[in-house]
């Protein structure tokens, strides 16, 4: 867990302090590691992120769309030393929309909901302010309700 910023531990202190004194409960202006809660926007069946990731790759490759998995990671390889892989905060899957070109990332997350991480946050707008295609999808209905616009079948 990523440690918060006296700018953040002030903010929370001084937001406590005024609840305190208005008799309201106290609430933490955010998580303590900068994430964000997600939902899915349609409704969806509720399934691990693993089948989501699985089911996600399967439609897309199923219509001709460039895509690979974006696995990421670190660990001891070998007695040469500690390495890491991957690209911090991409999207569970990376590709090109087919027709435009256009670069695309999805970070898929369980049926429920999940949470996207600080990281996760500033790389999507990244992504979009390069006019990338970042989204958060929780199962495959989703994917087909946002994708319309962005993928032809």
């Amino acid at each position: 867990m990523k440690k918060r910023t006296r700018r953040q531990i002030y903010k929370d202190y001084a937001e406590a302090i005024a609840a305190m004194k208005a008799n309201k409960p106290v609430k933490r202006s955010g998580a303590k590691d900068g994430s964000i809660p997600t939902h899915p926007m349609i409704p969806v069946s509720d399934l691990p992120e693993s089948e989501v990731l699985k089911d996600c790759l399967k439609w897309l490759r199923k219509h001709g769309i460039v895509c690979n998995r974006n696995n990421t990671g670190s660990g001891q390889m070998g007695a040469s030393g500690f390495y890491s892989y991957g690209i911090k905060g991409a999207g569970d899957i990376i590709g090109l929309c087919n027709g435009s070109g256009r670069h695309f990332e999805i970070e898929c997350k369980r049926g429920r909901g999940g949470r996207l991480s600080e990281i996760q946050q500033k790389r999507m707008k990244n992504i979009r302010d390069s006019y990338g295609i970042y989204l958060v999808i929780h199962g495959i209905e989703e994917l087909k309700y946002l994708g319309a616009d962005f993928f032809r079948e």
